[in-house]
């Protein structure tokens, strides 16, 4: 069959800044739990020790997140919800070494593309408790930052009515919200955990939601607490601590020859230490849970949802108890450029280098 000729109207052309923009930030935020998410890591990136998020309709109509962290410097307003902006990062090769959470300068411009409106209010608490409110447009420009407001140190986030310029999306939300709702819960219960599981300060965590017309109800309510024990009891209940128990591993893992380039070293083989430590559900029958709902896996701190680890997980304990499945939360600590956690927008997954290697040392 014979080609036909493009068509002059059809000719490859640059897409426009505005659409490019619109496009990409569809791909970083693309439900609620991704929204709150988002906010929530900025607000531990921030050094918060106290955040609460603030839902209004489930999230339909507001979206805010409160903390007391570090805020916004006055020299960075402008700025701060601009495409790729940050602070974490100069270059590519530092994404061998981060340790925060957010780092590709994404979220808060994409939260202006897919929302009605973002405002802020923020107090770096120089000016003891007098704070500015900033209000952004779609594009992340700073489009008011003159009033001043009384704030302590920290700073609030709200999204006004998100996936609004979305009409597909923004029904999809209205129509499944008590689903999207629960499923951001569920995540939120993993960064309630975060701070616990680095074992170096605790965050107080609150999670309500007011529905349209309804009273304020309270869904987490953690206290600010360093020990992951009782955070768990806070989450669940003391009950939950009964059938749990320490975990706490430690392996080598031999290094492939591409992460040893990266790290400079000539030898062909090298292993790498790995620590595990958490609380997994006793191995004995009766010990564990009838799903996998309460199973939680971060790496250094991050969650995340490593699939093949998970499944060696599960596959180990069911070898002493077949009818159940363990509560887990097993932070992964391993060096930083062993691992790439620039793989997928909403940094959820994480690509483990050597991870076949890892996944049978931990089986053994």
């Amino acid at each position: 069959m014979a080609v036909q000729p493009r068509n002059a109207t059809n000719s490859i052309k640059a897409i426009d800044p505005t659409s490019i923009h619109q496009i990409t930030s569809g791909q970083v935020v693309v439900d609620l739990q991704g929204a709150v998410k988002e906010l929530v890591e900025n607000s531990l990136d921030a050094g918060a020790t106290n955040i609460e998020v603030r839902l209004k309709d489930g999230g339909v109509e507001v979206i805010e997140v409160v903390d007391n962290g570090s805020g916004i410097a006055p020299e960075d307003y402008s700025s701060v919800a601009l495409k790729h902006t940050t602070s974490k990062l100069e270059k590519f090769e530092d994404l061998s070494t981060v340790d925060t959470f957010g780092f590709r300068g994404e979220a808060l411009s994409s939260l202006c593309a897919l929302s009605e409106k973002v405002t802020m209010t923020t107090s770096t608490g120089a000016r003891s408790s007098m704070g500015v409110a900033l209000e952004f447009g779609m594009d992340g420009q700073l489009m008011n930052s003159d009033k001043k407001v009384a704030r302590q140190r920290g700073t609030t986030v709200s999204v006004h009515n998100i996936f609004k310029p979305y009409p597909v999306r923004r029904k999809e939300l209205e129509k499944n919200v008590k689903r999207e709702l629960n499923k951001m819960l569920h995540l939120m219960e993993a960064y309630a955990l975060v701070p616990c599981t680095r074992e170096n300060r605790g965050v107080r965590f609150a999670v309500s939601n007011q529905a349209h017309g309804g009273k304020k109800v309270e869904q987490i309510n953690l206290p600010r607490t360093t020990s992951l024990r009782s955070a768990v009891s806070a989450l669940w209940g003391r009950k939950s601590l009964d059938n749990l128990i320490d975990l706490d591993l430690e392996f080598e893992v031999e290094t492939e020859r591409a992460v040893l380039r990266r790290r400079g070293k000539d030898s062909s083989k090298s292993k790498n230490t790995v620590r595990v430590r958490g609380l997994i559900s006793k191995f004995s029958v009766g010990c564990g849970r009838s799903g996998t709902d309460r199973q939680f896996y971060f790496v250094n701190g991050r969650p995340c949802s490593p699939g093949k680890v998970a499944k060696a997980f599960n596959d180990v304990y069911k070898t002493f108890n077949m009818t159940q499945s363990p509560f887990i939360v097993a932070d992964f600590l391993i060096p930083t450029d062993s691992c790439d956690i620039n793989v997928s927008p909403d940094k959820r997954t994480i690509l483990l280098h050597s991870e076949g290697s890892l996944v049978e040392a931990l089986k053994v």
